[in-house]
């Protein structure tokens, strides 16, 4: 079990990355690069792991924040999460870096199309 110095945030995952922050926690000081933040996203993205790939993401981002791909992703992870409105700001910030792709473009269309579901709901 670790606690992230940043957020305060608990957790237990096996490489020291706290999933709330991207915050490198007991990793003795040494920063990993944002390609290898990004393939270790990618490898918590096909396992599930949404939290850890979350922050994962994020620290890539902070490293290289004109990265499209490492937004994309960021914006796919929210989108799974059904942060709709999360998931169209961050790819409208991918669509900056990669104007022409077509899968960001669609994804902002399916979180509009999901934000104008919710919107259309019935309040309680």
């Amino acid at each position: 079990m670790a606690i992230c110095p940043v957020c305060a945030s608990m957790f237990d995952n096996v490489d020291g990355t706290c999933p709330n922050c991207g915050t490198e926690v007991g990793a003795g000081g040494e920063s990993r690069s944002h390609t290898d933040l990004f393939a270790e996203a990618i490898r918590r993205i096909k396992a599930g792991q949404y939290a850890d790939a979350k922050g994962l993401l994020r620290s890539a981002i902070r490293q290289d924040e004109r990265n499209g791909e490492y937004h994309f992703y960021l914006g796919s992870v929210l989108y799974k999460e059904k942060d709709y409105r999360g998931a169209y700001e961050i790819w409208q910030k991918a669509d900056r870096f990669m104007p022409k792709n077509e899968r960001v473009h669609n994804g902002l269309r399916a979180a509009r199309q999901q934000m104008a579901a919710e919107e259309a709901k019935p309040k309680k």
